[in-house]
């Protein structure tokens, strides 16, 4: 794997990572209040939406990779917005950002179909 490429600094990271809390706390309450109330199976699957927030909060942590940024070209290592003006530089963030949405769609999709399979 190449080196990471960071696009976000400590305090843009943190933000991240509250919102991924945040969101899981949502997913978590959703999914009980529809395993609790005896809503359809397929209801179930609206887990995958605070999930998904979830997911992309704690990759981008992770990968100190923000996906909206990435795809306006632009970084943010807490001195506000910058315009990325190497080109290897932004090939290589939005090759982040790309890695950071896969993982994070699959991981919610993961949690939906747990959450729908579950017998409660």
């Amino acid at each position: 794997m190449s080196a990471l490429c960071p696009n976000i600094g400590p305090r843009q990271r943190q933000r991240r990572l509250i919102a991924g809390v945040l969101f899981l706390l949502v997913a978590a309450g959703a999914a009980a209040a529809l395993i609790l109330s005896g809503a359809p199976r397929p209801w179930r699957l609206l887990v995958f939406l605070p999930a998904w927030v979830a997911a992309l909060g704690f990759y981008q942590v992770s990968a100190h990779t923000c996906v909206a940024l990435a795809a306006r070209g632009l970084k943010n290592m807490d001195a506000g917005d910058e315009v990325v003006t190497d080109a290897g530089e932004l090939a290589r963030m939005r090759t982040q950002a790309r890695a950071v949405h896969i993982r994070a769609a699959l991981t919610a999709l993961a949690a939906a179909v747990l959450i729908v399979i579950l017998p409660v």
